[in-house]
């Protein structure tokens, strides 16, 4: 495939201009006909020089930090709320960028939007940057025409999952320094000092006791067997990963990370909060609700979550209210479905759900901040059995060894 450089005019005569991936010049004239475009000239893109070709190698390694999408998004929102066109928007904030790996991609998307490309699947082309969230709401946002509103929306969300990571690796700091640690100390004990203590009592032809056994047959299987355990390792990464590109694979995993003691209702009331502030902007902008419910599921980034609604928008659509499919859904909590309630009967629904949303944003804030005190009393179990084992391992060997001694 090469790039071609092409002008064209559409039906009303305006010139527009582009790039296009293409087998030869043919190619781009049939794709532009397709569009309704009417050739000018089309041009093949001159081939970069070595140190273009080492600049392009090097800026792919640049990565985008969640800091710059959140200024990306914000910033474009802002722009579209002025009235900028998109194209022109896009071409502004790209001068602007001092990542040139993001300010190459930025432009991009733009000449597909130009070439014809709607914004969301030009960003579904760079999902290595733009999330499934941001595609989907971006996509959510131009079926609904509220494209700066929902831009605005993923800037917070996006601003809010930064605030709620850094957060939790605060929160787990402590936790994943203790288990890493317990890990090395279970290494070192099984492999160099268990050992010396099975050869030790080996001497004496007694038999040793079951936690010392237990823990030369992990030494056994680590110092032998390594290669296979790291093969299963890999080979369950591979096949995990297949699964969850499935959507049945997919759904289960959802369905277990939500039923995951303390970071399964984190991850809901993110979710939920996520649904109810789009949910409540589709219904300012107009939009009917059985076509908001059905956008906004697609924003939610789990398929529990997003069949929920789905069977939400059913129910809403044989005559039910919101509040009552909710109800029976087993996801939403009381409080929240009474707000719903309050709100339909009310007249004030999109107020109501961006309570709600205030009220989940609450409640994930509050599981964060109490983090370390859910996982310390498994962390204090988990060490406290690991101890118990090492020391019956090594001390109970030693017991026997006095009563041999006795004996004699």
């Amino acid at each position: 495939m090469n790039n071609y450089n092409y002008k064209a005019r559409d039906r009303y005569g305006v010139l527009t201009t582009g790039i296009i991936d293409a087998e030869n010049s043919k190619e781009v004239a049939l794709q532009l006909e397709r569009r309704h475009y009417t050739p000018v000239s089309i041009e093949a893109v001159e081939e970069e020089g070595v140190a273009g070709k080492l600049s392009v190698f090097f800026n792919s390694f640049q990565k985008v930090s969640p800091d710059e999408l959140v200024v990306f998004t914000r910033q474009l929102a802002s722009i579209l709320e002025a009235g900028v066109p998109l194209t022109d928007g896009l071409d502004a904030l790209q001068e602007q960028l001092k990542n040139k790996g993001f300010q190459k991609v930025v432009l991009q998307v733009k000449r597909e939007i130009e070439g014809g490309a709607s914004f969301s699947d030009a960003l579904e082309k760079h999902e290595k940057i733009f999330s499934k969230l941001v595609i989907n709401m971006v996509r959510a946002g131009e079926r609904a025409g509220i494209l700066d509103e929902v831009l605005e929306t993923v800037s917070t969300l996006l601003d809010k999952e930064i605030e709620t990571a850094g957060r939790v690796k605060s929160a787990t700091r402590y936790p994943l320094i203790v288990s890493i640690t317990m890990i090395i100390a279970f290494m070192v004990l099984t492999t160099f000092i268990i050992p010396k203590f099975a050869k030790f009592f080996a001497a004496f032809k007694t038999e040793l006791p079951l936690p010392t056994r237990i823990l030369i047959w992990f030494n056994n299987v680590l110092v032998n067997y390594w290669f296979i355990i790291l093969g299963v390792f890999f080979l369950a990464i591979y096949v995990i990963k297949r699964v969850l590109d499935t959507d049945k694979g997919r759904y289960a995993w959802d369905r277990l990370m939500l039923s995951t003691p303390i970071f399964g209702p984190l991850f809901s009331k993110i979710y939920l909060s996520r649904f109810s502030r789009m949910l409540a902007a589709m219904i300012r902008s107009g939009i009917p609700i059985l076509q908001a419910l059905e956008i906004t599921s697609a924003t939610v980034e789990n398929k529990v979550i997003s069949k929920v609604i789905l069977d939400v928008r059913d129910k809403v659509s044989q005559g039910k209210s919101l509040a009552e499919p909710m109800k029976g859904s087993k996801i939403f909590p009381p409080i929240a479905i009474s707000m719903v309630a309050i709100g339909e009967r009310a007249g004030s629904l999109e107020k109501m759900l961006n309570k709600v949303s205030d009220y989940f944003d609450r409640e994930s804030d509050y599981t964060v901040k109490n983090l370390t005190p859910l996982l310390e009393p498994i962390l204090i179990f988990g060490l406290g059995m690991m101890m118990l084992v090492f020391a019956l391992g090594i001390f109970l060997p030693m017991w026997d060894l006095v009563k041999v001694y006795r004996n004699y």
